[in-house]
């Protein structure tokens, strides 16, 4: 099987769980893993006594479950603002997995009002503009660019697929935590 994990990144309001989902719906057995749901565990944290970034270590983890499970493809919607968030998340996973990062994409107002917009959920305030400018600057490092304005769910999920089959968002596989420690 050629199992593939797509990490469908991008602000807060650009489209990832409604257009990842769409996209993990391409596959005869493909699945999505909502990063905020990840992020939802925990209760309470005091940052001086634990550690930071386990949310991306944590998806790694469920992705490869679904993949050794049987699953062609999992779609991962997360929010990667810098290249070292995907090495976090890359480090968890066997080189033999192909990952492709695909960054959407939409201008800053349209983010805002889909941020504003969204039901059930809390408003991000400031946040979404800050992590808008972070991956702004990093838009470069951060994979394969899709542009989501104009074109239903479904149609952009289709072009992330057809590309994505092409090569596109393909990152070069990077040394894992248990290749490192045997390394040491």
């Amino acid at each position: 099987m050629n199992a593939k994990i797509i990490l469908l990144n991008g602000p807060a309001g650009v489209g990832k769980t409604t257009i990842g989902r769409a996209l993990a719906a391409t596959a005869r057995n493909g699945v999505c893993i909502h990063g905020d749901d990840l992020k939802n565990f925990i209760v309470t944290r005091d940052l001086t006594r634990v550690a930071g970034g386990l949310a991306y270590q944590n998806a790694a983890s469920l992705a490869c479950n679904f993949i050794d499970g049987g699953y062609e493809l999992v779609v991962v919607d997360f929010v990667f603002e810098q290249p070292r968030h995907v090495q976090r998340f890359c480090q968890e996973i066997p080189t033999a997995i192909a990952v492709h990062l695909v960054t959407l994409w939409a201008p800053l107002a349209t983010v805002l009002e889909r941020e504003r917009s969204r039901p059930h959920r809390a408003r991000l305030g400031e946040r979404v503009v800050a992590c808008y400018r972070t991956l702004e600057e990093n838009l470069s490092s951060l994979g394969y660019l899709v542009h989501n304005v104009d074109r239903s769910p479904a149609a952009l999920a289709a072009q992330i697929a057809h590309d994505v089959k092409q090569g596109c968002g393909l990152l070069t596989p990077v040394a894992t935590r248990a290749e490192i420690r045997q390394e040491r």
